[in-house]
């Protein structure tokens, strides 16, 4: 877990983040008033990130997600326009989110580059979650699960 605590910078109120979990899990809001980059890293664990009291940039933000042998569990707001990049082996990466043209052109912007191997990467929304986990046995904690 040293090395963890090393890899994990910024709080729930910083506009730039990295979070790194090794064995073992957390939850983290985030509440950043003009969020320009995140990056997640999971081995042997679990995240999840709630973003929907954060404010993007008015350019947008990047966000790196990245879980081996766990999960990552990524709750958006409705109103923003998300693009995900995956790189998946033996594992997945699965985006319920808004469809882009459902939105106004000017909806702020999260770019993700996801990776999963051996684990799984989910990105949604708040009403993706609750339906998710309105199912008997979906339960979002600690592993990306649909």
């Amino acid at each position: 877990q040293l090395l963890a605590r090393r890899r994990t910078v910024g709080d729930e109120t910083s506009d730039e983040f990295a979070i790194a979990v090794y064995v073992g899990g957390i939850q983290r809001a985030c509440k950043a008033t003009s969020l320009r980059r995140g990056s997640v890293s999971v081995v042997l664990g679990g995240v999840d990130l709630d973003l929907r009291e954060a404010a993007l940039d008015p350019s947008g933000a990047d966000l790196d997600l990245s879980a081996s042998l766990g999960g990552v569990n990524v709750t958006v707001p409705s109103e923003w326009r998300v693009v995900v990049e995956d790189r998946a082996t033996l594992g997945g990466v699965e985006a319920l989110v808004t469809d882009p043209g459902e939105l106004p052109e000017d909806a702020p912007l999260l770019r993700v580059e996801a990776a999963a191997r051996l684990g799984g990467v989910a990105i949604m929304t708040d009403a993706a979650a609750a339906e998710a986990t309105a199912h008997s046995g979906h339960e979002l904690h600690g592993v990306a699960t649909s």
